[in-house]
């Protein structure tokens, strides 16, 4: 059931190199999760606020979410919408858009 995995991804202390570019270090955390299709509601309470959700992750253990704003599924990077405590007992249902980077 939850055999897929995801990376969530923890931003640690920021520091400058000797250029003064800014490093910021990323802990990574590997979960077991559950896909599951986007609801039409959460479309569009989420497209009401600019945002487009295309993944929901379910965690098999929602104590190992902390809060984390990224996490990577299948080589893909997403911001985390919002996490929805309504799941059942000890799950976790992610709601995420994917990430768009700037290439410039």
């Amino acid at each position: 059931m939850y055999d897929d995995v995801a990376i969530l991804q923890t931003p640690g202390e920021s520091t400058f190199d000797a250029y003064g570019n800014e490093i910021i270090p990323v802990t990574e955390t590997q979960v077991f999760v559950q896909p599951e299709g986007i609801y039409a509601s959460e479309f569009y309470r989420a497209a009401q606020l600019g945002l487009k959700p295309s993944l929901t992750l379910i965690l098999a253990n929602k104590a190992d979410y902390a809060g984390q704003k990224v996490l990577v599924f299948h080589g893909k990077e997403y911001n985390i919408i919002r996490p929805d405590w309504s799941a059942q007992r000890d799950t976790l249902k992610l709601i995420c858009e994917e990430r768009i980077h700037n290439e410039n």
